[in-house]
């Protein structure tokens, strides 16, 4: 099987899954902005020849439709066997109430930078699920056990495994999806202790900066921002795709001051040198990540790169070590 994916961290997630019944390849790169990928030619055929595409299904690559109309494949167009929308079943942030691009703003269906949640990339993984079992039906028990078991490492990362063998990983999901989960633990006692001093994973280590505020360049962290408490502020961008005035990014600046904002917080494809002088001026600490796996050095798995994306923040909020800028 040739898996096809738009992004990198979609391709990630697709190895987990297809094992070795298939190859995956992606079309962007990890640190190219997914809003404005260049496709090259060879992508084409690359198209033609896959039994699987996976992409957002938004209006995050909308450089894949006319690659798709080269391609010619029906397998892999939309509404084909081997199309796979990441978003569908996903509650989408920022959904506006009319549907225009008068401003320029580049997210009119809802922000698509939906796999910055860890609960978003076990949605994720089985939307990959349905477009393999449909394509490679005689492959289906074999995808499903690792797909089943890519999302326990992910509930094992996300809350630590103290609590999933106390409390199993659908509860801790299904509680986490209501916004419940740490009211819950907060207010649950085992053998004595809160349940919230055996929560571990990447929940615990995201504690040191739950509740703080951060400025941001794009608005591409709401996902992450829901799941860890750490909401941005102000964007050095003033719409989505709009690239920022003097007069925006001073703004921005005074914001940052008034609030006592600490950190900034940007996708490595950004200019750096605007993201360190806003940060430089402000007395904020620059955080410049990877958006995607294969973004830097060594972030080649899903779990590689939400680890450093909150490694780096807990870092530059005081966690220890300097921040990846």
């Amino acid at each position: 099987m040739k898996i096809v994916t738009s992004l990198t961290t979609y391709a990630a997630i697709a190895r987990e899954i297809v094992g070795d019944r298939g190859s995956v390849t992606s079309i962007a790169n990890g640190d190219e902005n997914p809003h404005y990928v260049q496709p090259k030619p060879s992508f084409v055929p690359t198209l033609s020849q896959a039994d699987v595409f996976v992409t957002t299904g938004l209006d995050l690559e909308l450089w894949v439709p006319a690659l798709l109309d080269k391609a010619n494949n029906p397998k892999v167009t939309e509404g084909g066997p081997g199309y796979v929308a990441a978003y569908a079943g996903i509650d989408l942030l920022d959904v506006p109430t009319t549907f225009s691009r008068a401003q320029g703003d580049i997210h009119v269906f809802g922000n698509p930078h939906i796999w910055t949640d860890p609960m978003n990339a076990v949605q994720i993984a089985r939307n990959i699920l349905t477009g393999l079992k449909r394509v490679s039906p005689e492959n289906a028990d074999y995808f499903s056990g690792r797909e089943k078991d890519f999302e326990e490492r992910i509930y094992r990362a996300l809350f630590g495994d103290e609590l999933v063998k106390l409390l199993g990983a659908q509860t801790l999901a299904d509680l986490n999806r209501q916004g419940k989960l740490l009211d819950f633990l907060k207010s649950k006692q085992y053998q004595g202790a809160l349940l919230i001093d055996r929560l571990g994973g990447w929940l615990k280590e995201a504690m040191p900066f739950r509740g703080k505020a951060v400025a941001c360049y794009h608005k591409e962290w709401d996902y992450f921002s829901r799941e860890y408490g750490v909401p941005c502020i102000d964007y050095i961008e003033p719409k989505p795709g709009i690239p920022p005035t003097p007069g925006h990014v001073l703004e921005v600046i005074n914001e940052m001051r008034q609030q006592h904002i600490q950190v900034l917080l940007s996708t490595n494809y950004y200019d750096r040198s605007q993201v360190l002088e806003v940060a430089q001026k402000t007395g904020a600490k620059a955080v410049i990540v990877p958006s995607n796996t294969n973004g830097a050095p060594g972030i080649n798995t899903y779990f590689d790169l939400m680890s450093l994306w909150i490694t780096e923040l807990a870092r530059a909020f005081g966690g220890g070590g300097p921040a990846a800028n």
